[in-house]
């Protein structure tokens, strides 16, 4: 996997792990092949900068028509709680009798609405538990991209972020 590639990925996780009740939106429009973030009224682009006019101006109103069958935008969707938890379970699934197991799947088991993962501060929760974490990344960003393959599929677009 390419930097830039890691880069998106880490950037859609960021988004579909947002929580589901927050005011960030977060799009992918095919036309420019970029993705960007609505806070607040501002657009920024994939590294937290406003977007200016006129790109700014253009998207704001092509947002206006992100309903329609025949929009460039798509509103990247988000997991909620209960996929989290799925995600991380059968992540831990691969690592039986794994030290700290039962705390591991109590912890994923008890996800909050929350940006990220539980699983994410593996080794904070224990530092013997660091090894386990690139295993982590690298599960979770190819679950990342299935989900948003799945979901592309089912809106029926092409979606070539890389």
């Amino acid at each position: 996997m390419t930097d830039i590639e890691r880069f998106n990925l880490y950037w859609l996780n960021h988004a579909m792990t947002a929580p589901v009740a927050s005011a960030e939106q977060y799009y992918y429009d095919a036309h420019t092949k970029k993705f960007f973030t609505e806070r607040s009224g501002v657009l920024f682009d994939m590294v937290d900068l406003p977007l200016t006019a006129p790109a700014s101006e253009r998207l704001v109103e092509r947002l206006a028509g992100i309903d329609a069958e025949t929009s460039e935008i798509v509103e990247i969707p988000r997991l909620n709680i209960r996929d989290k938890v799925s995600v991380q379970l059968l992540f831990l699934s691969k690592f039986p009798g794994i030290i700290h197991e039962e705390k591991l799947r109590l912890a994923a088991e008890q996800q909050q609405d929350a940006q990220g993962f539980v699983l994410d501060k593996l080794d904070a929760m224990d530092p013997v538990l660091f090894p386990l974490s690139g295993y982590w990344e690298d599960f979770k960003l190819k679950t990342i991209q299935y989900y948003l393959e799945k979901f592309t599929g089912i809106i029926g677009i092409t979606l070539k972020m890389f």
